[in-house]
């Protein structure tokens, strides 16, 4: 530490005050029976503290946050440093080194940590001097380039932040005036994160709080047009300039610059000839301009006819999908034991087990129950958190990109109904076994006998039914399940007419329209009568084979000629049987 003392210009590496940390742990290894005392402890730590930390999973909602979550040998979460390390002592000790420090780098840190954490420690703000200690730390480490470009970035920023929360004037103009001199030196055109960030504080976020005389202004915006002519063959470095010169013209109510800069990023994309080389990648570059004509759409005029027009280009694209999607498959060993086992629980010992008693066993055996898939997808998410910490896109059985799905923080329940997909794939392994087996034991004349004797489907058209049980029997996949689906759903409005809920609605022609599945699906009451504790599973199951975006989608894909090769398979045909078993079980209550 004395060495920073007298070396000021000592940090410059990209790791910034990790390269102080590492030392600091490095000197305390030295001596393996050394017992650290609380001031080790405080400079061990004060330097690991990731600045500009993103809230995720401590919540803490401060500015520093751990270097790293890693789960422990016993699957729990454990962050270092932890906030929860640092106490009044601690703070107190780095008030006194921010004091005492010479090296802007240091002083900076101490300070701002207090600055940081004192609010959830001590319940209170950090004295003002402590504030204008990392104000004037920051300005110093960029005036003198003390610290790597991105990390001299960092650290004005910061300053300019504080500055406002104390509304030091002062200090707020000479932030200025750093900000656009360390934009000036650093500023490299194939470099978007050494660019454009003046742009964005003084004229986007912060247009109030900062005074900008008009050459100031023009200047930053002609040297941002400018940066966008010499970039704008490279889509990535294009998107960086004409998202904040698109925010800015839209700011302005100025529509005819909007429409310019969206226009070169649009050309930009669509020239692009990696981004078109196939399917889906250029299904991304058109979801990504429609994207971005969508977010001025409500407010602009042109915005709006763009994007109905890139809407009626992505539906005109002609894409070879062969080419560009992976299969990826997963081998799981069972054994020959387990499929005993778990056939004999279905089938029992013998072959005389009744029907009614097996299909009811067929039914709940193989029923995902939606709170264990959330307890699972919750272990899973805890053990292996990196997978839901990225945005994910599902792409259809077309493979068309249906969904993005965000951190699973942000969004629990889309990403619920993808896990559970997911989860439900990996069990139609033995759901296929079962209802081989059952095929294999019971003769499609005498399952037909039952499903008419059943309370849904005894007022069923009887031949329709033997056609699609036969077909089912048969093993002709595709014909069972275009069957199976209309079957299914005047079999779900039949439960929902005797349970008493509503089948009809008034149609514009003074007459009546049969209630469709999506709706007939949210009754969960008659849902719980009928199927009792499992009344909630059953719907949720119901949902995610049938009408789930994120789920199986059966019928509406049936409906609307989406994935029709899925079809082919067993796959939805036995989850579509599956689901007239469950409808089958249904008695009616003696009284």
């Amino acid at each position: 530490m004395d060495n920073l003392e007298q070396e000021p210009k000592a940090l410059t590496s990209y790791h910034g005050e990790h390269d102080i940390a590492e030392a600091i742990k490095q000197i305390l290894k030295q001596d393996g029976q050394y017992e650290l005392t609380k001031e080790d402890i405080a400079e061990r730590i004060a330097f690991d503290f990731m600045p500009e930390y993103p809230n995720y999973d401590p919540g803490w909602e401060t500015y520093y946050g751990p270097m790293y979550i890693l789960p422990n040998s016993e699957g729990q979460m454990m962050e270092y440093p932890s906030v929860r390390r640092v106490d009044q002592e601690i703070l107190k000790y780095w008030e006194k080194r921010a004091k005492e420090s010479q090296n802007p780098i240091l002083s900076s840190r101490y300070a701002d940590l207090v600055v940081d954490f004192s609010p959830i420690v001590l319940n209170k703000k950090a004295n003002i001097d402590l504030f204008r200690k990392v104000i004037d730390s920051n300005i110093a480490i960029c005036e003198e380039l003390l610290a790597d470009h991105l990390d001299c970035k960092t650290k004005i920023e910061r300053a300019l932040v504080l500055s406002i929360q104390i509304n030091d004037q002062k200090q707020i103009e000479n932030i200025k005036n750093t900000i656009l001199k360390l934009e000036e030196i650093a500023a490299v055109d194939d470099a978007p994160g050494l660019w454009g960030f003046a742009f964005k504080w003084l004229l986007l976020d912060f247009p109030k709080k900062i005074t900008l005389d008009d050459k100031e202004k023009n200047d930053l915006i002609n040297k941002l047009e400018r940066r966008l002519e010499r970039v704008e063959k490279d889509p990535w470095l294009a998107e960086n300039a004409v998202a904040l010169l698109a925010e800015y013209y839209a700011s302005q109510q100025d529509e005819k610059n909007l429409m310019r800069v969206l226009g070169v990023l649009e050309n930009s994309f669509k020239a692009n000839e990696r981004l078109n080389s196939d399917a889906l990648l250029q299904t991304h570059i058109y979801e990504q301009i429609h994207e971005i004509y969508r977010k001025y759409a409500s407010r602009f005029k042109e915005a709006e006819e763009a994007n109905k027009r890139l809407s009626r280009e992505i539906g005109r694209l002609d894409l070879d999908w062969e080419k560009s999607l992976t299969k990826i498959s997963a081998e799981i060993q069972v054994e020959k034991e387990d499929i005993e086992k778990h056939l004999k629980g279905i089938f029992g010992e013998n072959r005389d087990d009744i029907l009614e008693e097996v299909m009811v066993r067929v039914a709940v055996n193989h029923l995902p129950i939606e709170d264990y898939v959330k307890r699972q997808l919750d272990e899973i998410s805890g053990k292996s958190p990196l997978q839901f910490l990225l945005e994910r896109q599902v792409v259809s059985d077309d493979g068309i990109p249906i969904a993005k799905l965000s951190r699973l923080d942000e969004d629990y329940e889309n990403n619920f109904q993808s896990f559970a997909l997911q989860y439900m794939q990996f069990g139609s392994f033995f759901l296929s076994l079962t209802l081989d087996e059952l095929r294999k034991r019971v003769a499609k004349e005498t399952v037909l006998e039952y499903f008419e004797k059943s309370l849904i489907f005894e007022n069923e058209d009887k031949e329709y039914l033997e056609r699609a049980i036969s077909a089912y029997w048969d093993e002709d996949y595709l014909v069972a399940s275009h069957l199976f689906n209309p079957l299914i759903e005047s079999g779900v409005r039949e439960l929902i007419r005797i349970g008493g809920g509503q089948v009809l609605k008034p149609n514009g022609l003074n007459g009546y329209d049969k209630v469709l599945l999506g709706r007939l699906l949210k009754n969960k009451e008659i849902f719980e009568r009928a199927f009792s504790e499992a009344g909630t599973h059953v719907l949720f199951y119901f949902r995610l084979v049938l009408t789930e975006r994120l789920g199986m989608n059966l019928r509406n894909d049936f409906a609307h000629g989406i994935g029709k090769k899925k079809f082919f398979g067993h796959d939805a045909s036995d989850r579509l049987f599956h689901i007239l078993i469950w409808l089958s079980v249904v008695k009616l209550k003696e009284s």
